[in-house]
């Protein structure tokens, strides 16, 4: 297998473009997936400079609904007139970004245009296998002490708006020769339940890599301690995070994690 990142807020190689967004592409012996396409076209132009061609993509999975993972749909369709898209059907809510000073729309940009191109969605609400061996992951279980409620994001019920609960949140788990590696785009879940869920369901307990964002942005030292405190029932090789983990979560895996974390920015590559 190997996994690149065709955009996110950083870059791991000179002359490639960066947004607040993530997009993964995954290359197994029979499948080429993309995993999230940013906020806009700027990883097309990232996979061109990289060499990659995404007429060849058979695969799209949007891990969630939220803009800056699903934004550039429209523009890669447009390329690509064979791949079929994976998302959950309850991802098309509206969501926002609640701040003290104002509430700003953070979902997906095109559900009101989707009609162009609603015949390549494949709606999913369970647990679904892409091919023998990748495996997409819904409906996370809480474990006990690490629930997540985020203020911030949120979705409107009524007249108020209340968090949101990400019941959306798709994982993706390949597992090929012996080797197993999770993507998440932002581990809303949190990535103790996510591991732990995955463990549950296919019986593994250690992985190759885990690949995405998870989500710490912001977070107190106290509260990412907490996290690594209950990802150590599960062996990981390689941390590959970005986007939305921030630099204090990423400097406390660094520094804990046994030389097992790498930023992966726009160009990173990892052959498994």
């Amino acid at each position: 297998m190997k996994l690149r990142t065709l955009i996110d807020n950083k870059q791991s190689k000179k002359q490639l473009k960066c947004e607040h967004g993530l997009s993964f592409l995954l290359e197994t012996d029979e499948h080429i997936i993309l995993f999230d396409v940013g906020q806009s076209d700027k990883f097309i132009s990232n996979a061109q400079k990289m060499g990659v061609d995404l007429t060849k993509v058979d695969t799209v999975v949007l891990s969630h609904g939220h803009y800056d993972h699903t934004g550039g749909l429209p523009h890669f369709l447009r390329i690509n007139k064979k791949a079929r898209v994976l998302i959950h059907r309850s991802a098309f809510k509206e969501r926002f970004s609640r701040s003290e000073v104002m509430i700003k729309e953070n979902g997906i940009p095109w559900r009101k245009e989707m009609d162009t191109f609603k015949d390549r969605l494949q709606l999913i609400n369970e647990d679904t296998q892409l091919a023998p061996g990748i495996r997409l992951l819904t409906n996370i279980e809480a474990v006990d002490g690490h629930e997540v409620s985020n203020q911030r994001l949120v979705v409107k019920k009524d007249s108020d708006y209340v968090p949101d609960d990400f019941e959306d949140e798709i994982i993706l788990v390949a597992q090929q020769s012996d080797e197993t590696i999770v993507l998440c785009g932002c581990a809303h879940n949190g990535i103790v339940n996510i591991l732990s869920t995955v463990s549950k369901r296919l019986n593994c307990h250690k992985f190759r890599c885990v690949a995405g964002g998870l989500h710490l942005k912001g977070q107190n030292t106290d509260s990412i301690k907490h996290v690594l405190q209950g990802i150590t029932d599960f062996k990981v090789e390689q941390w590959a995070l970005n986007h939305c983990t921030g630099d204090k979560a990423f400097e406390l895996f660094e520094n804990t994690q046994s030389g097992t974390v790498t930023y992966c920015g726009s160009g990173y590559s990892l052959k498994l």
